[in-house]
């Protein structure tokens, strides 16, 4: 049995103390909330991952190049489904002719083909049976089930025979067919 004059010594003193220490700071140190370096908000708003200098090349299965993408950077967000890019420029090929376009931004939803082009966006279609056409506007939205370009905001239309703005001009990749509505209004003139 331990007595007293044991408990005093110096030693185990010392034993008593070391263990009163520990079992303080455990104790201490268990009811600490666990804390980031970084704040959870933060995090959440965070892209998952980013790739720099994107170049992606979509081909059909003959191995006919289809699509283009080209962007300065890409930055995926797992919270939102979604992959932003700054600086997309892509091109898109059909049977009929093909299509380039190009903005400050964009957007592509995950498990989506479609990409929205926003801030100064600007696309232009080549045919290869009749005359060029530009579109720009603020934002301009590729469908890929309708195979379409809409824009919208701001949306001109630029061919040989003038210019034309409108609410909202939709064309189509694989024909002619323009669709303008809201407030159409055009300059037409010979542009050459």
């Amino acid at each position: 049995m331990l007595s007293f004059n044991k408990l005093t010594q110096p030693k185990s003193l010392l034993l008593i103390g070391a263990a009163l220490i520990i079992s303080a700071f455990l104790g201490w140190y268990g009811v600490t909330p666990t804390t980031n370096l970084v704040e959870t908000d933060s995090l959440s708003s965070s892209p998952d991952y980013f790739i720099t200098k994107v170049k992606v090349k979509e081909f059909d299965i003959d191995g006919r190049l289809i699509e283009e993408l080209d962007a300065d950077q890409t930055l995926h967000y797992t919270a939102k489904s979604k992959t932003l890019l700054e600086s997309p420029n892509m091109e898109r090929y059909s049977k009929s002719g093909h299509w380039s376009a190009k903005a400050d931004k964009g957007v592509i939803d995950d498990g989506s083909n479609d990409i929205l082009l926003t801030e100064n966006a600007r696309a232009t279609k080549k045919y290869l049976q009749s005359e060029d056409i530009k579109l720009s506007a603020d934002n301009i939205h590729y469908l890929d089930q309708n195979k379409s370009l809409t824009s919208y905001g701001n949306a001109t239309l630029t061919s040989t025979q003038g210019e034309t703005s409108a609410g909202k001009i939709t064309t189509y990749i694989n024909s002619e067919e323009v669709v303008m509505t809201g407030s159409v209004r055009g300059k037409y003139e010979t542009i050459h």
